[in-house]
């Protein structure tokens, strides 16, 4: 294709590439301040972020549909570095089974807690698997929640799994993150009122009305939600079920619990 790039790599010896394959390391990731964005969609959502970006890769022989140049003309005009590489060189580097050309370098930000914060809330409780995380983000954007607070966060935010998962819509949410403790002391003062998806819970969810400034706590698969919780003052709410079925996926119990408490 007939277009400008700065540097191209060919070689699974060159340094640049060997750098990029070690952020797929969680503390290379935070001891460089970067991570990495794969696909179309996330590079695009990427590109129209606050977020600083190093480098755009690309691989022209893996593109897929009509609109790539585009998306290099955007990153073009943003006056981002571009480097193309090769078709083993992409496939090395990327995180998917059918790679569609494209990935971006960021440099990642510190996510601190904030109490400037309005508007409904969610509240992934160390949630381990990225797969869950991004899913939770995106599902959080589309039914108009743009706040998530990690507690007690396990999982890294910047994690290229989350980032795929979440489509790249984390790049445009107002994240945070801290311990369970500084979270409900910040909630309280703000008065918001907070609900815990909880599968004891008495209340059940689709007979609930919630406050208009509502904090949504969904806790990882195996161990629920953290002990600190339920000794703030909270609101538990079940999600009824059917056919002996006690548990579900936490993606699932949080869309489920978002579109209730949001439709």
């Amino acid at each position: 294709m007939n277009f400008s790039v700065d540097k191209q790599i060919d070689s699974l010896n060159n340094p640049e590439y060997k750098f990029l394959v070690s952020l797929k390391k969680n503390r290379n990731r935070k001891s460089n301040n970067k991570s990495l964005t794969e696909g179309f969609r996330e590079c695009y959502q990427l590109i129209e972020s606050r977020y600083e970006i190093d480098t755009l890769y690309f691989c022209s022989d893996l593109f897929i549909g009509n609109n790539n140049q585009n998306l290099l003309e955007e990153y073009r005009k943003s006056n981002v570095r571009i480097v193309q590489v090769s078709k083993k060189v992409f496939n090395a580097m990327s995180y998917r089974d059918r790679p569609d050309g494209f990935i971006s370098l960021f440099n990642t930000e510190h996510i601190g807690i904030t109490s400037e914060i309005n508007g409904p809330i969610l509240i992934p409780d160390q949630i381990e698997k990225p797969g869950n995380l991004g899913t939770m983000i995106r599902t959080a954007k589309s039914f108009g929640i743009n706040n998530v607070f990690l507690s007690d966060e396990i999982t890294d935010i910047f994690n290229p799994n989350v980032i795929r998962s979440s489509i790249g819509h984390l790049f445009h949410m107002n994240i945070s993150s801290g311990t369970n403790k500084e979270i409900i002391e910040i909630l309280e003062t703000k008065k918001y009122q907070i609900i815990l998806l909880d599968p004891e819970g008495e209340t059940v969810l689709e007979n609930f009305k919630p406050d208009a400034n509502f904090a949504l706590v969904v806790g990882a698969e195996q161990y629920g939600i953290s002990d600190d919780w339920f000794a703030s003052n909270h609101i538990s709410l079940s999600i009824r079920s059917t056919n002996n079925v006690d548990s579900l996926n936490a993606s699932t119990a949080a869309a489920i619990g978002m579109w209730e408490l949001t439709k």
